[in-house]
């Protein structure tokens, strides 16, 4: 039979000559789109895919070439077009991955941010209350160690001291919230 035989036969619905065309290219095909996409699965898929097209193109079917070169430019164009597509999902999801680690790692520091600051702020309420004051005005006001003295009337190195002793409470405070936290 010549190709021509064979196609005037496919458009015309002959099933039986379509088997067989199947049956002859259907495993060399799939080796061969298997050299393109290097799996199996999506060989005999692919090749599957091009062996429908051809059915349902049946009565518009138009080859210039042999019917062996039709097929096999047909798998090969298939599996450039997979590549292509597997090709820009894979960035599209390696950019997914990359910007949602990214917003987990913002998401991360955020989160400390807020623990420490939490922890700063328990640390805080835990000082004397002049201590606490003073700290408060300096650290949260942003008054200067004699602003604070002239405001409540103490000496500047007074305030100096309440500062230095709220730094060292709130450091080992926090600090050990943290070694509670992380080793337990």
């Amino acid at each position: 039979m010549g190709d021509q035989f064979i196609i005037e036969q496919i458009k015309n619905k002959n099933v039986k000559v379509f088997e067989s065309i199947f049956k002859q290219y259907f495993k060399i095909l799939t080796v061969y789109a298997k050299s393109y996409v290097l799996d199996l699965d999506t060989a005999q898929d692919i090749t599957q895919e091009v062996f429908i097209k051809l059915y349902e193109k049946k009565d518009e079917l138009i080859i210039h070439t042999s019917l062996k070169s039709f097929l096999y430019a047909s798998v090969k164009n298939r599996c450039l077009d997979y590549i292509k597509i597997h090709n820009i999902r894979q960035q599209h999801k390696d950019i997914i991955q990359k910007e949602s680690s990214i917003l987990i790692e913002e998401d991360i520091d955020v989160i400390e941010k807020t623990e420490l600051q939490e922890k700063i702020y328990k640390a805080i309420k835990t000082l004397p209350n002049q201590n606490q004051k003073i700290f408060m005005l300096s650290r949260f006001e942003g008054k200067t160690n004699q602003e604070i003295a002239d405001e409540l009337k103490i000496s500047k190195r007074t305030v100096e001291t309440h500062i230095s002793n709220a730094l060292k409470k709130i450091k080992s405070l926090v600090l050990y919230a943290f070694i509670i936290l992380f080793f337990s």
